[in-house]
């Protein structure tokens, strides 16, 4: 049943017209779509009952052993229902219905499971709900990344929540409605390639495990039961400390009235053109994957941030000369130990940057990128400004390499750096 939201009675509402609408023309979720949410409310893990019990993670090799729950009851009620329909059928016909209305049961689980709660509610009924006009709460549905599903019940009351805390912000007068589009947007472009990184990490799990295409949604709900508390305490406790060292970088910045004074770096495989046409496809992903990881562990070491992954590059930013000059050292040298990923050409830029939702802009990252093109396999290049904050550091040697014409900005003094002997 949804729960209700105080002081609006529109709720009510929204939760009776779904309960109706249910009844009359859902029958074909009405068993497994409910009991899914019956199910997924069970088996949540309380927030703070893993610190009592030990990590849900624990549990994985159990998993066969999992108890029966309300969903797996509505499976078999489903199955008994569908065999009775299809006594008359041929032994094939029955077995090939009993797997199609196994495989929509599972599939409804795990929908309600990853969702919060059974799609039960139209646009407009999340809407009034909500008290959120409809357009609005459009705007709000495309910044974070929702496709336009018409007036199907594919809403929950986890979506009449999420629209009383956006459309809460320009009401409270403290954000504009522009302030709580970007924070829809911002987590929505995070989440949806956080999202989509998990599921294929996990469908390749099961495809290494031999775990069928027929199973995964039933193994997806066994083990999402078990660990999606764990993931969602760990989504929140990354993103805090996250927001903790951006809000740092801010406020250092502001006392050393160094606002947008930024060191940039792209790192640029060599020879990626004729490496992609050589190998197969799942030898391409494998490459690009451990150049991805080496490079974001490397960057995020040195105490970077990795900004962007372009497939065969990547930018990087630190808020020093000293540490964005480390952290270029420390990629070629990362790469030249793992033998999978060719050679580097690394560019790297010191000057004013302009920050917009999570991304960098401006000259310095310009010249970064063409001074990359200009470097040799195995080469850092680095511009005067650069050049100039590092001179007076023993740990880096900086060797001019004359005059070079980049495209758009003009002559540049460009250097090559390296570790001091």
């Amino acid at each position: 049943m949804a729960r209700m939201v105080p002081g609006d009675g529109g709720r009510d509402a929204a939760r009776n017209g779904g309960d109706t609408a249910d009844t009359a023309g859902s029958a074909e979720s009405a068993g497994s779509a409910e009991s899914a949410q019956a199910a997924g409310s069970a088996g949540s893990t309380p927030s703070g009952a893993s610190s009592a019990t030990g990590s849900a993670w624990s549990d994985l090799p159990g998993l066969p052993d999992v108890p029966t729950t309300a969903g797996e009851v509505a499976l078999s009620a489903a199955q008994a229902l569908e065999a009775q329909a299809q006594e008359a059928q041929t032994p094939e016909a029955q077995s090939q219905a009993r797997a199609a209305a196994k495989r929509k049961a599972n599939g409804d689980e795990l929908e309600a499971l990853l969702l919060g709660g059974v799609p039960r509610h139209t646009a407009y009924e999340v809407c009034k709900a909500a008290g959120i006009p409809y357009d609005e709460a459009r705007r709000y549905w495309r910044a974070m990344g929702f496709a336009d599903v018409g007036q199907a019940r594919a809403f929950t009351d986890a979506d009449v929540d999420a629209l009383l805390r956006l459309g809460g912000m320009p009401r409270s007068g403290l954000f504009t409605e522009e302030f709580a589009i970007q924070v829809a947007r911002s987590m929505g472009q995070t989440t949806a390639r956080l999202a989509e990184w998990q599921v294929d990490a996990l469908f390749d799990a099961f495809d290494t495990a031999g775990v069928g295409s027929e199973e995964m949604a039933e193994f997806g709900y066994r083990i999402g039961r078990r660990v999606l508390p764990e993931l969602e305490e760990l989504l929140v406790y990354v993103w805090r400390r996250q927001l903790a060292a951006a809000a740092g970088r801010v406020r250092q910045q502001l006392q050393e009235h160094a606002e947008g004074q930024q060191a940039v770096g792209f790192a640029d495989l060599v020879s990626f053109t004729r490496l992609s046409r050589q190998l197969s496809e799942e030898e391409l992903a494998r490459l690009v994957s451990v150049f991805e990881a080496t490079a974001a562990d490397t960057v995020a070491f040195g105490g970077g941030r990795l900004i962007k992954t372009l497939g065969d590059e990547i930018m990087f930013a630190a808020d020093s000369p000293a540490r964005a000059a480390r952290i270029a050292l420390d990629l070629l040298a990362s790469m030249r130990r793992t033998e999978a990923v060719p050679e580097l050409r690394i560019g790297v830029a010191y000057g004013h940057v302009v920050q917009r939702n999570g991304d960098i802009y401006g000259t310095t990252v310009n010249l970064a990128a063409r001074l990359t093109s200009l470097a040799e396999p195995d080469q850092i290049v680095v511009d005067p400004e650069l050049a100039k904050a590092l001179d007076p550091d023993a740990a880096f040697a900086l060797a001019p390499i004359g005059t070079r014409m980049v495209r758009g900005l003009g002559e540049i003094e460009a250097s090559a750096l390296t570790p001091a002997e």
